[in-house]
This record gives C-alpha cells, structure tokens and sequence, in this order.
C-alpha cells in the first residue's frame, strides 16, 4: 500500500499527515511514516502538529524544507522540495544525502517562490559578520539597505559567502529569525602586474 496516494500536498498539511501517521492514527503502518513527506526537523513549520495544523497561514509566503526517506537499493535515501507555510506550493523534487546534496536546491527553489530575485542580494563577505551581525545595527542597516521593500518584515534571506566547497544553506533559529543561504565565493580575479602595465603605454 503506497502512502504517498492519499498524502495531502502543501506543507503544513503534509506536517499535520507525517505525524498522525507516526502516532498510528491513519491506515498506514507507522513504519511508513519517514517515507512520507514532512517539513525537515529544524525548518520553519517542523514542529509537532498530529493535532493539526494552525488555522491561520502566515500572510506572506515561508520557505521551508519538505523531506522524505525512500528505498534505493539496499538502503534508504533522501529526497527534498521547497514548501511554503502560506500556500500549497511545492518545488521539484531533488535526490541527495542532505548535506547541502539535494537539500540546498529545494531551499533555492523555495525562496525563488517567496523571494524571487533572492540572489541578487549583497552577500555577506566575511565570516566575523555571521556572528557580528545580529549585534551591528549599523552594519546590518548598511547590508540590508538594497532589500526590496518589505523583504526584511518577511524574514528574507540573509546571503554569504560559502566557507567551504559543501556548506548546507542554515535554517532560522533563535538567533537568527531568517535562513542563512551559502553561495559560492567568486573568484579572485588575477592582478595586473608591472609588466602588463608596462604594454599599456
């Protein structure tokens, strides 16, 4: 019996389903219940819900991070979309392990939806800023001053640069109410030395 059949889409409502099938209180066997799509422990929206989900969705849209274990083989694997909590949008799916394989571009795709044109916002550049920021007003006000209006209010995304080759995009937490999107840092670009000046003149 496939429990993907009678699965509700949107991700609030797939959340309320993933848990009601963890407490036996669906037809499925409980052991399906990580084969099912749910919001990723950690991502907006994850928490505990077998009673449902709120009535109220958010009036903006919320990316989020759905996940799901299914067979390959001898083994299980990982499969990702984006959510939103506002709406019953939902992104293509991705394979991966879940550090930043397949995770990181579901999470692209869902602030493509609630952020379009995320990608163009200036990227934080060093690694004292991550832990500096939420303390610089200053800073943070100079960063955030080519955001599109209302983008800060919506919790937009926070950019920087990635520290290593496979760095996983970082959920909101306390200390940090938005994600924290990694992209890779540009290249250096090559120095004109003396002798290439030189054939300037």
């Amino acid at each position: 019996m496939s429990t993907t059949a009678a699965e509700p889409t949107g991700a609030r409502p797939r959340q309320t389903f993933y848990w009601r099938v963890r407490n036996g209180r669906t037809p499925h066997p409980v052991e399906s219940a990580p084969r099912t799509w749910h919001i990723r422990p950690g991502h907006p929206g994850g928490a505990y819900s077998d009673l449902g989900h709120e009535l109220d969705p958010p009036e903006h849209h919320v990316p989020t991070l759905l996940a799901r274990s299914r067979p390959t083989g001898r083994r299980e694997g990982e499969q990702f979309r984006g959510g939103c909590l506002a709406c019953d949008w939902e992104g293509p799916v991705h394979h991966g392990d879940g550090y930043s394989d397949g995770d990181n571009r579901a999470v692209e795709d869902a602030h493509d939806h609630a952020f379009p044109g995320w990608r163009e916002l200036p990227p934080l550049t060093t690694v004292e800023d991550r832990s500096a920021l939420p303390r610089d007003r200053g800073r943070w006000a100079q960063l955030t001053s080519g955001y599109p209006p209302g983008w800060l209010d919506r919790g937009a995304p926070l950019v920087a640069w990635s520290r290593h080759r496979r760095e996983a995009h970082a959920p909101p937490h306390h200390g940090r109410p938005r994600y924290e999107l990694r992209v890779p840092r540009p290249p250096a670009t090559a120095r004109t030395g003396p002798a290439d000046q030189e054939t300037l003149f």
